[in-house]
């Protein structure tokens, strides 16, 4: 998507002059920020405020991303594209209060096999990270099936971890608007 005011994009910035990018730099860095979807963000801004202030924003959000010393629930399960897939299916099937098992992922994630779904699914039961245990509100129709659910530490993590996003972000509207 072309960001509708090209002008700003046909001359260096501020910051640009004081790092001394090169020609190819800056063209490279207009290829960028002409694709970049502003409008998306829950406040205003401009072009010129956005690449002067991208790198503080990165910053804000950069602990959010950084590992935690030791082994932890959330580390765990987006530590690879697919353990985090799982993870969010049985994390939204938990808020929701619907039964989840592995046949069940594996429907939902095609581009798995079953054998690699139920693998990480019972190394998330074996770290104590899902727990085997009903859906809070529906009644389980087959007594073989087993339901999955987020430990109770996860689910706080998870929780406490996009409580920390909204609170950047909501920093972010009050800091650049």
């Amino acid at each position: 998507m072309k960001f509708r005011d090209n002008k700003l994009l046909q001359k260096k910035k501020p910051f640009e002059k004081i790092f001394n990018f090169s020609d190819k730099n800056f063209k490279r860095d207009q290829r960028i920020l002409s694709q970049v979807n502003l409008e998306k963000l829950p406040f205003k801004i401009s072009l010129d405020n956005f690449s002067s202030k991208y790198l503080d924003m990165f910053l804000d959000l950069k602990p959010l991303f950084k590992y935690q010393e030791g082994e932890y629930a959330m580390k765990w399960c987006l530590s690879t594209e697919k353990k985090m897939k799982v993870f969010l299916l049985i994390f939204e099937a938990n808020e929701q209060g619907r039964e989840i098992y592995k046949e069940n992922i594996s429907s939902q994630l095609p581009e798995y096999s079953y054998k690699t779904i139920a693998q990480i699914v019972d190394q998330g039961i074996a770290k104590k990270y899902f727990v085997k245990l009903a859906p809070r509100k529906c009644e389980m129709k087959d007594s073989k099936i087993r339901n999955i659910r987020p430990s109770e530490e996860l689910v706080v993590e998870f929780m406490n971890w996009n409580i920390d996003l909204i609170s950047i972000i909501s920093g972010f509207q009050k800091k650049y608007e």
